[in-house]
């Protein structure tokens, strides 16, 4: 029996290409497998520096729908003049930013013109563009809890002043969170421990989970061996959490690592490095390479990976792609919060400076160490997260959803995963 085609309205506030982030990555892996399995409108804003992507996007079978957009650059007067405005605001920062009232009068205008089955929304600071809308069953895929994003900053955080700003958005987007998470008649999270946050926390008895979806066959083990005692991170470096914790991983561990290893070298690799991160390059066998086309060769090119972060939620897709690509991953606990892996057997994991430290320098001098452990982690994420096998979990959610209760077992996909 084929699958009977639906029709999906999918909001995101960018297009997904490049594929330079987390949240751009995840979706991408899910969507190019709904895409062939459904008919989707993909209803986004367009910066003038992303219409080169447009082709990229239209290949993958999305009707797209794109409403003009200009923001204010990071750091620039004008975005610190919004931060602040944002005081008297009841919504948070970034939930504000991804509002468009144009975006919104179109979101509303498709409903209201066609027969969709279903309408998904990409992150929750997205919802305000899509509230209220009762016509049409709706789903949020949501990538993280992003109110304990902002609690973890609170706690993290040594300026009083960004303290007590992370502190306001902690609580707006608490409110904001749990409140707009109800509009919805389902919420995909991304792990148990997101889907268990989210019953505690706000209530809802109406979330699934799925894994972290991989394209397996893109990270792939590269035949050339990486280089001896390089380490990178790999992540958005205009992304705070990131920033963050490569910024405290050189201060407080890599000197450790260097009084060992005198030879070992840092790559650290992801779009607009800010001046802090860009500082880096050059000091102490640490190269910042800024915005890469394809961070495979960086992964290829390292003996080990590293993901040293204290804030944030969600799941680090990043360590997959690591381990898809056979190499060995050293993770703070948050770093591999949510994901079913199994510290010593298929990554270091640790949180304090000191034993970072050790168990990076243990791999570094142990080659034998690192290809045991880097199969092991490989071979998990081909067996479970899969980008056609987590595809197929998000698409029987969005039938459930629409309003067919179909087990997985029931259900048979054209052209496999």
């Amino acid at each position: 029996m084929k699958m009977d085609r639906k029709k999906i309205l999918f909001l995101q506030k960018r297009l997904l290409f490049p594929a330079d982030t987390g949240g751009k990555i995840r979706t991408l892996n899910v969507l190019r497998h709904l895409a062939q399995w459904h008919d989707i409108t993909y209803v986004s804003n367009l910066l003038p520096c992303e219409e080169a992507y447009l082709g990229e996007m239209q290949s993958l079978g999305l009707e797209l729908v794109n409403i003009p957009w200009l923001e204010a650059p990071r750091s620039s007067p004008l975005f610190y003049g919004q931060l602040a405005a944002n005081l008297f605001s009841r919504f948070p920062f970034n939930v504000n930013k991804d509002y468009d009232p144009e975006l919104r009068r179109k979101v509303l205008g498709l409903v209201r013109d066609r027969e969709y089955d279903l309408l998904i929304c990409d992150f929750v600071q997205m919802a305000r563009n899509c509230l209220g809308v009762d016509s049409v069953p709706k789903l949020l895929f949501q990538h993280n809890v992003e109110s304990q994003i902002f609690q973890r900053h609170v706690q993290q955080s040594e300026s009083l002043a960004r303290k007590a700003y992370m502190y306001l958005q902690w609580k707006k987007m608490h409110r904001f969170e749990r409140d707009a998470g109800n509009d919805f008649d389902a919420v995909v999270a991304v792990s148990s421990q997101d889907h268990a946050t989210f019953e505690q926390e706000y209530g809802w008895q109406h979330c699934r989970t799925i894994g972290t979806a991989v394209d397996t066959e893109y990270f792939q083990p590269s035949e050339e061996q990486g280089i001896s005692k390089r380490c990178v991170f790999v992540g958005s470096m205009d992304w705070l959490p990131n920033e963050q914790g490569v910024l405290r991983f050189v201060r407080e561990i890599w000197p450790l690592v260097r009084q060992q290893v005198q030879t070992a070298t840092f790559q650290i690799v992801g779009r607009n490095p800010t001046r802090a991160v860009s500082r880096l390059h050059g000091n102490d066998g640490i190269t910042v390479t800024g915005t890469v086309s394809d961070v495979r060769p960086y992964i290829a090119g390292a003996q080990v990976t590293v993901v040293p972060l204290w804030v944030g939620g969600g799941t680090r897709l990043k360590v997959f792609e690591a381990m898809a690509m056979s190499k060995p991953v050293v993770s703070t606990s948050l770093g591999v919060e949510g994901l079913d892996l199994q510290a010593g057997d298929q990554l270091k994991v640790a949180d304090a400076p000191e034993a970072f430290a050790a168990e990076l320098v243990g791999l570094i001098l142990d080659q034998a160490a690192c290809k045991r452990i880097a199969e092991s982690a490989r071979q998990h994420v081909i067996k479970n997260y899969s980008s056609g096998k987590i595809a197929k979990d998000f698409d029987v959610i969005c039938r459930q959803t629409i309003g067919k209760s179909i087990g997985s077992s029931d259900l048979q996909y054209e052209g496999g995963a």
